[in-house]
């Protein structure tokens, strides 16, 4: 029989993780959408943010070989090995994307309302 997954033998590494990555992120928020939408409107999106946050926050690791990582990872390693500076470093672009975030949904928030025709 045939190897079925041959062809990812072509695939640097690098790419192929991240790939996955992506994907399972995005399969997730998917799932998460569906947890969002039954809970109060604005507690539901704002966890999404917040999850959005969470996974998909990139950083560059350290070392030779850098590349672009989830910052999660590194916030993670930061409080495993009590390293405040690794611990920073990954919690600000965590917490831009969640403040660009709340801000582009308070814009969509505004639209909307300004969209709907008020019911005098």
């Amino acid at each position: 029989m045939p190897n079925l997954f041959a062809f990812l033998d072509t695939i640097p590494e690098y790419y192929l993780a991240i790939a996955v990555y992506l994907g399972g992120s995005l399969f997730v928020l998917w799932l998460w959408y569906f947890i969002a939408r039954a809970l109060p409107r604005p507690i539901g999106g704002m966890s999404w943010i917040l999850l959005f946050a969470l996974l998909l926050s990139p950083t560059i690791t350290e070392g030779t070989n850098a590349k672009i990582a989830p910052a999660i990872v590194g916030l993670m390693f930061g409080f495993l090995t009590d390293e405040k500076h690794l611990i920073w470093s990954n919690l600000v672009p965590i917490l831009f994307v969640a403040a660009l975030g709340f801000f582009l949904g308070y814009l969509w928030n505004k639209y909307q309302e300004y969209r709907e025709p008020t019911t005098e």
